[in-house]
């Protein structure tokens, strides 16, 4: 069965490819994608929400569109048919930011503008990269646990191994708990990629613990066991919840979705790095927009992280 939202591409109506970039014929609405590593992820549902409301705004079509599961050979095919079909620009958050780097430059040849999001992909040639400072934020998360926790034994969960951002999370984790001074070792096999899947999460978590009993933490560098599968997660840390209360076991994760900031809310996990995925959508459309129009846009938009602990939960759950 085709995804329904793979198949609205089908009906896009392709933009004067004749025409300058940045010009179009007279009434002629211009058309962006946005195209998340998979559509099933809920950290994305904002990302949605702004880009459309950003859309509707400008007067602009937006379409939000991406495979149904976290794999790079199909947002790949998404991304060749969306340059095919002659949209105005896209920006994607690449599941494999070398695997994109071909059909980005064949888009750009083409007069399409394209940026990326979330995820980066250094080596092509987009223009703008908007979202996360992936390193900053995996260092805040990085001070969060080593405040907690002044030595011991971690684990880093991830994505996949070629995504960008979360190998720049582990990065910035990692500087964090060596410049605290503090003794840290990361178990052999960290980081384990989950390849975005909730399910592969848990089933990682509790590998994890069964084999190393004397783990002393996890990183999640994104919340899928948090905000994908929330009962699951809280049965497989189990007789470790109580020692997350106490700190003598410490859970940071990233995102800050509603599952997860109820999770930590009861105490089952330590602190959240919040990312702002309404901004990344509601920028996206922006710089697209820009970009037709001729002006000058930077290379990085930030769009900033929130540190949320027991302190501030409360805020954030309102």
């Amino acid at each position: 069965m085709r995804n329904p939202k793979l198949f609205l591409l089908t009906g896009v109506a392709v933009c004067s490819l004749a025409l300058p970039a940045g010009l179009h014929a007279a009434g002629k609405q211009k058309t962006f994608a946005i195209v998340p590593k998979s559509i099933s992820i809920s950290f994305y549902n904002d990302v949605e929400k702004g880009c459309k409301e950003e859309g509707t705004k400008l007067g602009v079509n937006v379409i939000y569109t991406g495979p149904d599961t976290a794999d790079a050979a199909k947002q790949v095919q998404v991304l060749q048919d969306l340059v095919s079909r002659g949209v105005d620009g896209f920006a994607v958050a690449p599941m494999d930011g070398d695997a994109v780097i071909g059909v980005i430059d064949s888009a750009i040849k083409k007069g399409i503008k394209v940026i990326c999001f979330d995820s980066d992909s250094p080596k092509s040639q987009r223009t703008c990269f908007v979202g996360t400072n992936n390193e900053q934020g995996g260092y805040e998360g990085g001070k969060a646990f080593a405040s907690m926790l002044p030595k011991g034994k971690f684990a880093v969960l991830t994505g996949g191994l070629a995504s960008v951002n979360h190998n720049q999370r582990g990065d910035g984790f990692r500087k964090a708990l060596k410049e605290s001074g503090g003794e840290y070792a990361e178990i052999s096999g960290s980081p384990f990629p989950c390849n975005d899947d909730a399910a592969k999460s848990i089933q990682i978590i509790q590998d994890t613990l069964t084999r190393y009993p004397d783990l002393d933490g996890f990183f999640f560098s994104g919340g899928w066991p948090l905000f994908g599968a929330p009962e699951a997660y809280l049965r497989a840390m189990g007789k470790h919840l109580d020692d997350i209360k106490t700190k003598k076991f410490v859970v940071v994760s990233f995102d800050t979705l509603p599952e997860e900031l109820k999770i930590l809310k009861q105490g089952a996990c330590n602190a959240l790095i919040g990312q702002r995925p309404y901004a990344m959508g509601v920028k996206s459309v922006d710089i697209l927009n820009d970009l037709t129009e001729g002006k000058t846009v930077p290379a990085v938009v930030d769009t900033g992280v929130d540190v949320v602990t027991s302190t501030n939960v409360d805020q954030f759950l309102k």
